[in-house]
């Protein structure tokens, strides 16, 4: 393996779990690419000023600020698996997580630390690719939403053909869930999510998928 395939490689690997210095790095990146795509997926919804929101795998922190922002009377919330991400949210977030606004906890989309119903939404952006099992991790996402209420996922990484060969250099190095829209749409069914949407940005090669829990549920 060339050094540069070994440094793509590397980066790869921090995504998945960002820890030490390099850690610092790919969660400062993470806040700088993903605002383009985050801003495209956020229009997909609308945000009322007081609802409670949750962001999965939070990374730097800056889609909180955001979420923030747009839910200024509601309570921002985060998690991610990883420790050094924790860290680097509630750096970006200290005023609001400071003034009790907002709360980041390092766990895992398995079991998330919040009781059924808490959500108005859940965000999900570049994280589902290291989930452990996204069926019933989606499931999870599912029980911690309000009845009626909707989980947004936004990926740059998946089953296109226009993008096929640019995503599939991404995975010989690290290993990625790889789905196509259609596949998306009935995973969010299957684990029992309705009116769910699957919209694509054909320029940039985004996707939204977004699902609804039931009113009863």
């Amino acid at each position: 393996m060339n050094i540069k395939r070994a440094w793509k490689k590397l980066l790869m690997e921090q995504c998945r779990r960002p820890g030490g210095i390099l850690g610092e790095y790919i969660g400062r990146r993470m806040n700088r690419s993903h605002y383009a795509l985050t801003t495209w997926g956020l229009s997909q919804v609308d945000v009322a000023p007081d609802q409670d929101i949750l962001d999965i795998g939070c990374g730097g922190g800056r889609t909180l600020a955001r979420l923030a922002e747009l839910a200024p009377r509601g309570r921002i919330c985060g998690v991610d698996a990883s420790p050094k991400s924790v860290t680097l949210s509630l750096r970006h977030n200290a005023q609001a997580v400071a003034s009790g606004r907002m709360e980041i906890r390092q766990a895992s989309v398995s079991a998330l630390p919040y009781r059924d119903s808490t959500f108005h939404l859940v965000t999900a952006v570049e994280t589902h690719y290291f989930w452990p099992d996204l069926v019933a991790d989606l499931a999870e996402v599912r029980r911690v939403l309000r009845p009626g209420c909707r989980f947004l996922l936004l990926a740059e990484v998946y089953d296109t053909p226009r993008f096929d060969a640019r995503n599939r250099k991404w995975l010989e190095l690290v290993p990625m869930t790889y789905l196509t829209p259609a596949r998306f749409r009935e995973l969010f069914e299957t684990a029992g999510f309705v009116d769910v949407a699957v919209r694509e940005e054909a320029d940039q090669g985004w996707l939204c998928c977004l699902g609804r829990k039931p009113d009863t549920a």
